[in-house]
């Protein structure tokens, strides 16, 4: 009886797991190259792994083996979907754009530690790039991982205004007041505004974009920053824009 019921509890761990994973849990993706799923690509604390899925008839009985094979089929299904969405994504809008950029930002660690800044260096120009590396005194040769990894340390470093976009300061809701003014050249421009619960005004962004030649996704060329915020006031009448990596 014991064993039965550390059994099914166990059987309900992972299905609670699972369910958690679907919502915080992605592909990598690189380029074309779709890396398939295992549960090793989730953190080491899990303990069962999908190519050990088959040993489950030697825990439990036939059903709840299916059921849990079940559940984490639909699990790899919806992480592909949730990738797939991610940017550079060809079917996405400008604003679309800015805004999914701006959530894997907001959820740096999801799926894993610095996700968010990777997400941003896949999704930038070449000049964008070399920009992001500038600005943690990073050589171009540097691998993608030491520089997200930087870049998310220096962002949430005390008093840094930029910190707002990692979720390491004031909550914001994203609003685009104007439409996307689209140069017609494959480059376009999209103001983005971030307000907080209250509805005050806490930053205005200028995103300049362009279009990747391959597949006509969007790539950040750009981003131009103005803060309202008293204590990152950016000068005489607010008027001044900045330029987030200099």
């Amino acid at each position: 009886m014991r064993s039965t019921f550390a059994k099914r509890q166990t059987l309900y761990s992972l299905l609670l797991m699972s369910s958690l994973l679907s919502r915080s849990c992605s592909f990598l993706i690189t380029g074309s190259n779709l890396y398939s799923l295992t549960l090793r690509n989730i953190p080491t604390c899990m303990s069962y792994s999908y190519r050990n899925i088959g040993d489950l008839g030697n825990s439990f009985n036939a059903d709840e083996a299916q059921q849990l094979r079940e559940r984490l089929l639909e699990l790899k299904v919806n992480m592909i979907e949730e990738e797939y969405r991610r940017p550079p994504n060809p079917e996405l809008s400008p604003q679309r754009f800015v805004s999914e950029l701006l959530k894997g930002l907001y959820y740096n660690a999801d799926p894993l530690p610095d996700s968010g800044f990777r997400l941003l260096l896949r999704a930038s120009t070449s000049r964008w790039r070399s920009a992001l590396y500038r600005s943690v005194a990073a050589p171009l040769s540097a691998g993608e991982e030491a520089v997200a990894s930087a870049l998310g340390q220096a962002i949430v470093r005390p008093r840094n205004q930029f910190a707002i976009i990692a979720g390491e300061a004031e909550d914001y809701e994203i609003s685009f007041p104007t439409d996307t003014l689209d140069y017609a050249d494959g480059t376009c421009w999209v103001e983005c505004r971030l307000r907080d619960n209250c509805d005050r005004l806490l930053v205005v962004m200028g995103w300049q974009l362009e279009q990747r030649k391959s597949d006509g996704s969007w790539l950040v060329d750009n981003i131009d920053w103005q803060d309202f915020r008293d204590e990152f006031r950016p000068g005489i009448g607010r008027e001044e824009w900045m330029r987030i990596c200099g």
